[in-house]
């Protein structure tokens, strides 16, 4: 690196900002660090919260790179038809929101406690393994989104490369150090800021390109102001609009349905009434700051076309996904560039963090106290369940890069956990018959289909895959319906549960 980047690095007021919001986020820890009692602390902060610190924790999970990247992309390429995307959790958190009391008064940590409890060790094998692959793809991409802002915001001083290893030393820092007590009370500051950043930016860049008429305007003469809008473009063409959009939408809805962020966050709730009461507030949040992305992305890409940024479709798909870094530096004055620069890097590792805590947790609880230390101390168990953080942080930098974009990593990850894990665990609350040999063979069966169909049937040319109905060509209707088959018919093929198995799962008060 020569004098001359390292004078840029340095006098870059973008970068200043990321790293005095990255120092903070370290001295919270450190500070909440001090508070770690036991495991109950570092997993699910002592079962105390509050519901206004739940729901921005909850919205700062939710809110990541699949949101600032993948959904801003979509919205420059497809407009409002983007939405279909986001859509999938608007309407998970909703259903949510009817068995919040019953997640909450079950009272467990992990979704494996759960499996454990109504499957049996089986399934929640299964459900560790799933979770600990899908969990940390999603790491890996906050990590990548992570040193893509870095080098878009110190343009290239900073090698995508190096931001990275930056993004993951302090993602991974700040967890080891205090757990679900750090993440949680520092999401609500970034729940704030990123609800602050992006409508404002949004609202700036808006008034950019000549008001929200002029860009309605513009974005119908390009064929992106309907609900289908180029849909038929993305996933290499071939399908028509409704197919590839309900391919998106179905994806989100079942990480959300199945989260272990979210249940988590739901056992750490101080009661099942707060439970309820933050769902509904992170449904508004979560509609109005993905419907603001969309529009962000839509709008960039009018700017572009009226000549005053970067036109980032020329340089390809994975280039769209940057257009809200684009805009920070290319087009929003300084003191609004630098808080959209640091909503950016607030989305990114909040959900990071989050990520990591839970395969962290699910291992700790699932793996070691159950097989390996029954009777350990608490302080032991909490020193397991950082090193578990270390080790998987280390193993989600190491999978960054295997996808071309960060759509494509979102989607596999998203469509990998909701096929196999979202099924049985909504039947565990909602469905007495289920079994835990249906719920085994439904997450097998969800896993299986969807690697298979993702990683193995496109290369082999004798398959003639290119030629497939697009309803079995896209993965998600193969994939989520194989799955629930499997829990249906496997379910009803086999003895049904005990009274005293599923009866505490249906417990509203």
């Amino acid at each position: 690196m020569g004098a001359r980047q390292v004078s840029a690095i340095v006098t870059n007021p973008h970068l200043l900002v990321i790293l005095l919001y990255l120092l903070g986020l370290v001295a919270v820890g450190i500070y909440k660090a001090r508070a770690v009692r036991d495991s109950a602390d570092f997993m699910v902060a002592g079962r105390s919260l509050p519901w206004a610190v739940l729901v921005g924790t909850l919205l700062a999970t939710w809110m990541g790179n699949g949101s600032l990247f993948g959904g801003a992309g979509l919205g420059y390429r497809n407009g409002l038809a983007g939405l279909w995307s986001s859509a999938g959790g608007w309407l998970g958190i909703l259903f949510v929101f009817f068995i919040a009391r019953r997640i909450r008064n079950f009272g467990k940590v992990t979704i494996p406690d759960i499996f454990r409890a109504r499957y049996g060790d089986l399934a929640a094998g299964f459900a560790t393994v799933t979770t600990v692959i899908a969990y940390l793809t999603i790491v890996s991409y906050q990590f990548q989104g992570g040193g893509r802002v870095l080098s878009i915001v110190t343009e290239g001083a900073i090698t995508p490369e190096t931001g990275v290893v930056i993004t993951a030393v302090f993602a991974i820092a700040y967890t080891v150090l205090a757990g679900m007590l750090s993440v949680v009370y520092t999401d609500v500051v970034n729940g704030a800021l990123m609800t602050l950043g992006v409508l404002v930016g949004v609202g700036f860049v808006v008034v950019q390109v000549g008001g929200f008429d002029q860009l309605v305007a513009a974005a119908d003469a390009a064929g992106k102001w309907s609900w289908f809008g180029h849909w038929d473009l993305e996933h290499g063409g071939g399908a028509s609009g409704p197919i590839i959009a309900i391919a998106f939408f179905v994806p989100t809805m079942l990480l959300l349905l199945g989260d272990g962020n979210m249940y988590q966050r739901i056992f750490s709730a101080r009661d099942a009434s707060t439970a309820r009461k933050a769902v509904i507030f992170w449904v508004i949040g979560v509609v109005v700051l993905e419907a603001s992305i969309a529009l962000f992305g839509l709008a960039g890409s009018v700017a572009a076309g009226q000549g005053q940024m970067t036109d980032l479709a020329a340089q390809g798909i994975a280039a769209t996904e940057t257009v809200i870094p684009t805009v920070a530096l290319e087009l929003l004055p300084g003191a609004l560039g630098l808080l959209l620069v640091a909503t950016m890097m607030a989305m990114i590792v909040s959900t990071a963090d989050s990520f990591l805590l839970v395969p962290a947790t699910n291992l700790t609880r699932d793996v070691f106290q159950r097989y390996i230390a029954k009777t350990a101390p608490e302080r032991v168990v909490v020193r397991v369940g950082r090193l578990m953080v270390l080790l998987l942080g280390g193993a989600a930098f190491l999978l960054v890069g295997r996808f071309p974009t960060i759509l494509e990593a979102a989607y596999t990850a998203y469509l990998v956990y909701g096929a196999s894990i979202t099924p049985a665990l909504l039947a565990a609350f909602l469905w007495k018959r289920a079994t835990r040999q249906g719920a085994v063979a439904s997450i097998f069966i969800g896993a299986a289909i969807t690697l298979v169909w993702t990683f193995i049937l496109p290369h082999l040319t004798w398959v003639g895959f290119a030629e497939w109905n697009p309803f079995l060509r896209e993965v998600t209707y193969p994939a989520a319906g194989g799955s629930i088959i499997a829990l249906v018919v496997v379910s009803y093929l086999t003895p049904a549960p005990p009274r005293e198995v599923w009866q505490r799962f249906f417990r509203e008060a």
